[in-house]
């Protein structure tokens, strides 16, 4: 029995060294490799494959003449076979023509992968167009070039949560000879309030060369938005019909409130009624509101469309007036004595008889 127990023991302190030298083993053949970087003086990116899942974080900087000029620390969580793309903002405004761009993998405190990319900055960086307007809102972005000399152009819009990538679409082959509008409407909803980050990366064709890549930056906080169609505004002396579009990728669960009041009494009514129709961008809804023992007059009319917490979206303004009702004449009745109509028509009958008579 003894002896059972020391073998046991005994390959207790073999198999427990073992599983963990195997644990380091097998972490340390994880293939951890940066597939891609890339930067310029207004972002950078880096996208991370690995053969196993893998934690760690990625570490950006700019170096000028060998010294950190600026640097950001991302988590990074890679699945196995998979890639993880990251994403930063320089803040700093460039002060040199030349810097040196690095990305650093750690796993702890080691560095298991990196990569450098050389950053221009002036007239060497410059593309063969002007960035005209760029203009994220709640349903999407508009981007308007404007070319310098003709060229094409590969755009892919990048909609950044963070560090992360939440959405991507890539315009390839856009051929730049006169001005060029790109209009993108997002496919996914937003939260509300929120603040998205939006990245233009604009790649320019060379004939013998890679492409001279550009990118662009511009943020939006989403919000509700709808609008009240003001040529489907209907307001009677029996009540009001509207028509309210979103406009936003937030979605709007709102109400229809309507009040109107008396230009002489100031006394007021208000309606409120919820939404059939959760509403995001490009969707309608029409509802409406009935009086109730509204009284001849002038009215002002206002009809809002307030969110949940009673914040007016929208607002529409107009007037009413409710006509007198025509008074009614009473008419009296006059008493005849009987027969006398009857007796009046026969007497004039007989006297046309007489004149035809007559001749």
């Amino acid at each position: 029995m003894r002896t059972m127990y020391s073998i046991r023991k005994i390959i207790i302190k073999i198999a427990l060294p073992l599983i963990i030298f195997l644990a380091f083993v097998n972490l340390a053949s994880a293939a951890v490799e940066i597939s891609d970087f890339f930067s310029d003086f207004t972002s950078s990116d880096v996208t991370v494959n690995s053969s196993q899942d893998f934690q760690g974080r990625a570490v950006f900087e700019l170096l000028y003449a060998g010294n950190p000029v600026e640097s950001h620390e991302v988590p990074l969580n890679v699945k196995a076979n998979d890639a993880a793309t990251k994403i930063i903002i320089w803040e700093k405004q460039p002060q040199q023509d030349y810097y040196i761009a690095r990305v650093s993998i750690y796993n702890d405190s080691k560095v298991i992968a990196s990569r450098s990319y050389q950053v221009s900055y002036g007239t060497v960086s410059l593309p063969s167009f002007h960035v005209v307007d760029f203009s994220p809102t709640n349903s999407g972005i508009q981007l308007l070039l404007q070319p310098f000399n003709p060229s094409a152009v590969d755009i892919k819009i990048e909609v950044l949560d963070s560090h992360d990538v939440v959405y991507e679409k890539t315009n390839e082959d856009v051929s730049l000879t006169t001005n060029t509008e790109i209009n993108t409407a997002w496919p996914f909803l937003l939260t509300n309030n929120k603040k998205y980050t939006v990245r233009a990366k604009i790649y320019t064709h060379r004939l013998y060369a890679s492409p001279l890549i550009n990118t662009y930056i511009a943020n939006f906080t989403a919000t509700e938005d709808v609008e009240i169609l003001p040529d489907d505004v209907k307001v009677d002396e029996y009540g009001a019909s509207v028509t309210i579009r979103g406009k936003s990728q937030v979605p709007f669960d709102g109400y229809l409130v309507v009040e109107n009041r008396n230009r002489m009494t100031n006394q007021t009514q208000t309606y409120s009624r919820q939404l059939e129709d959760i509403l995001v961008s490009g969707t309608e809804t029409t509802a409406g509101v009935v009086w109730k023992g509204l009284a001849p007059g002038a009215y002002d009319v206002v009809i809002r469309a307030d969110d949940t917490k009673n914040i007016t979206v929208d607002k529409y303004e107009t007037v009413l007036r409710i006509p007198e009702s025509p008074a009614v004449t009473a008419t009296a009745t006059t008493n005849k004595a009987p027969g006398f109509t009857a007796l009046f028509l026969v007497a004039m009958l007989l006297l046309a008889a007489r004149r035809v008579k007559g001749g």
